[in-house]
């Protein structure tokens, strides 16, 4: 993860958390072949697909229905994979839905829905006891939370905090708050971070695992820059480095993260855009590799994907010449193996693409191979 947007587990420390999703993917997949859940999103949306992945060809097999529910912009799966939270809109209503993975064959069994108490929701995850679920609305610019019950089912929601247009950046796409993720901070303080694209801030909270309930910290939020738009976290296994990316001003910042006294500060930045880059760019997700050595980041428009190498000092610096990718592009993931780069891109393709990717240099191949399904927006390993 997530990031919307983002490949999302949540364990007890950074580097654990690192080491623990990728040995729970590794024994999910077969020798050749990696089951994925795929969510859609927008007009063409159906619901959520499944799909295998071939690791030695690099292509998916053809996506099938696994659960008609549209609108999964996010989606997170529990430690053990059995259970998946995503979001969904059926018949306009935007909710959270809590679903029975069982082993990845089968359709996903729906346990129960909850309401976002907002609308266009683009983030959910899981707090690291699991029992808590936090959920980011892009259109109403506030989020929610509810327990988890022991049956998986989401409670009523518990907190719903909204931003308003008090406070929002110069752009025009920042008429007011647009709240676009929402995750629990490495470290032991239990903090949770809100990325707030309209606001150009990241709010920082701590959580009550017990009561699924977020107090304002002190300082309460750290200030991008004017039109930055932050949108996505990735976090580091060392638990002090943080990127983010920000979808308006086209970079990736570098944050320092204090997890004892809750701050965030600006260390570094990079540009996410290509040098014949269009005009107009919205910078759109970002994954770590497993071993921590390489971060590749997604922009639409230009609809490139380009490469860092991370730094001694968490700094990145740019690598090989960015790919071109499919248009409009909300994920972006690496296969277990880290032979392969996987994109989903919503509008105009229509399709999930894949590119090869050298585990030692990290350099990105061009466009391997294209599987069509309308509305890809996220991908997220059985």
């Amino acid at each position: 993860m997530p990031t919307r947007r983002r490949v999302l587990t949540t364990l007890p420390a950074a580097t654990l958390l690192l080491r623990t999703a990728l040995s729970a993917q590794v024994a999910a997949a077969t020798l050749q072949r990696q089951r994925a859940y795929v969510g859609t999103s927008g007009k063409a949306a159906q619901g959520i697909f499944t799909a295998e992945f071939d690791l030695d060809s690099g292509s998916f097999s053809q996506p099938e229905v696994a659960a008609a529910l549209p609108g999964n912009d996010c989606m997170v799966l529990t430690r053990d994979r059995r259970r998946l939270y995503s979001t969904c809109i059926v018949d306009g209503i935007a909710q959270v839905v809590a679903l029975q993975a069982g082993d990845g064959q089968e359709p996903l069994r729906e346990i129960n829905r909850q309401s976002t108490t907002g609308t266009i929701p683009n983030f959910v995850s899981l707090d690291r006891t699991e029992r808590v679920c936090m959920e980011a609305n892009w259109g109403t610019g506030d989020i929610t939370t509810y327990r988890v019950g022991n049956d998986g089912a989401l409670s009523a929601a518990v907190q719903h905090i909204s931003y308003g247009d008090a406070v929002h950046g110069p752009d025009r796409m920042q008429p007011h708050s647009r709240c676009h993720s929402i995750l629990q901070a490495p470290g032991d303080g239990g903090f949770v971070l809100v990325n707030d694209y309209g606001a150009d801030r990241i709010y920082v909270y701590r959580l009550d695992p017990a009561t699924a309930r977020l107090t304002p910290h002190t300082p309460p939020f750290y200030t991008a820059p004017p039109s930055s738009a932050p949108r996505h976290l990735v976090f580091h296994p060392n638990g002090r480095w943080i990127y983010c990316n920000n979808e308006l001003g086209n970079r990736i910042d570098l944050l320092h993260w204090d997890g004892k006294r809750g701050t965030l500060e600006r260390v570094a930045s990079v540009s996410t855009l290509p040098p014949d880059a269009p005009a107009k760019n919205r910078t759109a997700d970002m994954v770590l590799s497993p071993d921590a050595r390489f971060l590749y980041g997604s922009v639409r428009d230009s609809n490139t994907i380009s490469t860092w190498a991370v730094q001694r000092d968490g700094t990145l610096q740019p690598v090989g010449t960015p790919v071109k990718n499919g248009a409009e592009n909300r994920c972006i993931a690496l296969d277990t193996t880290g032979k392969w780069l996987l994109a989903a891109n919503v509008y105009g393709t229509d399709n999930l693409t894949v590119f090869p990717r050298d585990p030692t240099t990290g350099v990105l191949g061009q466009q391997h191979s294209s599987t069509a399904l309308p509305g890809a927006c996220m991908i997220v390993w059985a």
